[in-house]
């Protein structure tokens, strides 16, 4: 598949503006107060109420990909070899756990932000899951600091990467552009009934549609652009819902074993713009894939 957008660049400047919150506390001799900290005597008032749990920095998620997904899980999960199609390489894992369905269980997500009980990455991680073995797969179980910092991050809300953390996400300063492709670029992969498209922005979700999606199938020559190309059909295009980044095309029959190419439309009447109505910016990329007949 090759994946080729273009327009005019079209920039919007912004400005983030971080606020480091700092707790701070009373200092004193401790005369006059009980063991628990209340002064001796006081009458029964009510406790102070119990402070929240600290909530993890906005590089959390960079932290779990640099010390536990990259290093320990992508041996297993990357590629189109991907078990479950699940690829935790960091161009891809966020996109594929928030809000997305598990393939094993679909009743539960694999991170459903806020609820990290009912999210199945942590069933796999602490070999609770109603189906399969615990995670890693064959190694030893990540350390409980490990398992504390994902749940962390999920009762949090599953925030996203920030721009800093993870260049090319997020970041509202530059211009809207494709990320990442699953599958990916120059990549051959078994068998494939949908595209996984993620942006560095939140997609318009009324404007992904089909006049701006154009798959096309080589005809069996790998070369496009002449008389054998086949423009193959969506039978759905929808952006995520728990990560408007991300667009799923599914093509209205599984692919056959071919090469195909697919190009975003980023300029004329209708274009593939963002919520802050930023059109695709043309950066030329290529992206191609493969399917393979299935062994």
């Amino acid at each position: 598949m090759i994946v080729s957008s273009s327009s005019a660049k079209r920039w919007i400047a912004a400005s983030v503006i971080s606020v480091l919150l700092g707790a701070s506390g009373c200092s004193g001799s401790g005369d006059g107060l009980d063991e628990n900290g209340q002064p001796i005597g006081g009458g029964g008032g009510a406790p102070p109420p119990t402070p929240p749990p600290p909530s993890p920095p906005t590089s959390a998620f960079k932290q779990i990909q640099d010390t536990i997904f990259t290093p320990v899980c992508t041996g297993c999960h990357a590629g189109a070899s991907a078990p479950r199609g699940l690829r935790l390489d960091e161009g891809n894992s966020f996109a594929l756990l928030v809000g997305v369905p598990s393939s094993q269980v679909p009743s539960l997500q694999r991170v459903q932000p806020g609820n990290a009980e009912n999210s199945y990455l942590v069933h796999k991680i602490e070999g609770r899951a109603a189906v399969g073995a615990r995670m890693p797969l064959g190694g030893p179980p990540l350390s409980q600091a490990d398992i504390d910092l994902i749940k962390q991050w999920i009762v949090a809300g599953a925030p996203a990467p920030t721009a800093a953390a993870t260049p090319g996400i997020l970041s509202k300063s530059q211009p809207f552009q494709l990320v990442s492709t699953v599958p990916a670029n120059g990549e051959e992969s078994p068998a494939v009934d949908q595209l996984m498209l993620v942006f560095n922005h939140p997609v318009d979700a009324a404007l992904a549609q089909s006049s701006v999606f154009e798959l096309t199938a080589s005809g069996g020559d790998g070369a496009f652009d002449d008389d054998s190309d086949i423009v193959v059909p969506f039978g759905r295009i929808r952006v995520s819902l728990a990560n408007p980044t991300v667009v799923y095309l599914q093509p209205r029959e599984p692919l056959m074993p071919e090469t195909y190419r697919l190009t975003l439309r980023g300029e004329g009447a209708t274009v593939l713009a963002d919520v802050d109505n930023r059109a695709l910016d043309g950066n030329d990329d290529g992206v191609v894939f493969t399917v393979l007949e299935a062994k």
